[in-house]
C-alpha cells in the first residue's frame, strides 16, 4: 500500500477483522470525522481570518483545551466512582 492512499483506506481496513488499532471503535471516525469538523473550522478560522490576533488565537485554543480536559477528567472520575460503587 502507498503512503498516499494509507489515509483513505484506513477507515475501510480498520473495520475489518485482520486489521484493527488500540482503543478505535466504529464511532471514532464518526467523532473526530464528523461531529467535530465545525471545530476544526472554526480554530482554523482563527489562525487564517482576517484580522487575526495570535494571543486571542492562543488564549481561544487554551480554553477548549482546558474545557476538554476537565470534561474528560471529570468523567473519568464519576466512572471511577461508579465502577467502585456499583461493582
Amino acid at each position: 500500500m502507498t503512503a498516499a492512499l494509507a489515509p483513505l483506506l484506513l477507515p475501510l481496513l480498520a473495520g475489518s477483522a485482520d486489521y484493527t488499532l488500540p482503543f478505535v471503535g466504529p464511532g471514532t471516525y464518526l467523532i473526530f470525522g464528523i461531529v467535530l469538523l465545525p471545530v476544526y473550522v472554526m480554530v482554523g478560522a482563527w489562525f487564517l481570518g482576517d484580522p487575526s490576533d495570535r494571543f486571542a488565537n492562543l488564549l481561544g485554543v487554551g480554553y477548549l483545551a482546558g474545557l476538554t480536559t476537565v470534561l474528560w477528567g471529570s468523567l473519568l472520575v464519576a466512572t471511577l466512582v461508579i465502577g467502585a460503587v456499583f461493582f
